[in-house]
C-alpha cells in the first residue's frame, strides 16, 4: 500500500520556471510551487506539465515558492512579484478577507502586501497584488541567495474555493509584463 502526501512538494523540473533573460522575466508554472493540501485531490487539482492549479475547497491557503537568485536576477535591480490568477464562476469564501502576498530576499525582512478577491471578476484572469505592486531589490551582497514567496489565507479558517493560479511572474519593477 502506498501513502498518499497530503501536501504538494515542489516538482524540480526546469521546464517549469522560464527566465526571459531578454526581458529579465521569470514566469514560474505551479508545478514549480509548494501547496499546502495540494497532494489532496479533495482540496486542489492540479494539472501536468505546464498547467494550472485550481483550488476546489481549503480553509487554510497556502502557496508558497523559492527559487535561486544567483541563476535568475540581477544583484541592486528592484522588481515586482504578482500571482497570475482566475476565479471561477463558482469560487466561494473569499468575503470580505483578504489574501496576502509575501517576498522574502534571502534572510532579509519579508515584505507583505494584501488584496481582496471578492471584487474581482469571475472567469477573468487578472493579477494579485492588484493595484499595489509587491516589490522588491536585490541587494548587491546577499548571504542567502534564495528568493522565498507565498500566498496566504490561513488566520480566518474560513472555508474557500474556485481560484485558479496560473503562474507567478516576477519581472523588473519598471517592466509591465
Amino acid at each position: 500500500m502506498t501513502s498518499r502526501q497530503s501536501h504538494y512538494k515542489a516538482d524540480d523540473r526546469p521546464t517549469l520556471v522560464n527566465y526571459d533573460k531578454d526581458n529579465d522575466t521569470l514566469r514560474i508554472k505551479p508545478r514549480a510551487l509548494n501547496i499546502i493540501w495540494g497532494g489532496d485531490p479533495r482540496y486542489w487539482r492540479i494539472s501536468e506539465g505546464e498547467g494550472s492549479a485550481e483550488l476546489l475547497q481549503v480553509s487554510w491557503l497556502e502557496v508558497t515558492g523559492q527559487v535561486d537568485l544567483s541563476k535568475f536576477l540581477k544583484k541592486g535591480k528592484e522588481y515586482k512579484l504578482k500571482f497570475v490568477v482566475e476565479l471561477r464562476p463558482d469560487n466561494f469564501g473569499w468575503g470580505e478577507f483578504p489574501i496576502y502576498l509575501m517576498v522574502r530576499v534571502g534572510s532579509d525582512r519579508r515584505v507583505w502586501k494584501k488584496d481582496f478577491l471578492k471584487s474581482k471578476c469571475s472567469g477573468e484572469i487578472f493579477e494579485v497584488p492588484g493595484e499595489q505592486h509587491l516589490t522588491f531589490k536585490v541587494p548587491d551582497r546577499v548571504r542567502d541567495e534564495k528568493l522565498s514567496f507565498g500566498m496566504y489565507e490561513i488566520w480566518k479558517g474560513r472555508w474557500k474555493g474556485g481560484l485558479v493560479i496560473h503562474e507567478v511572474i516576477i519581472a523588473p519593477a519598471a517592466h509591465h509584463a
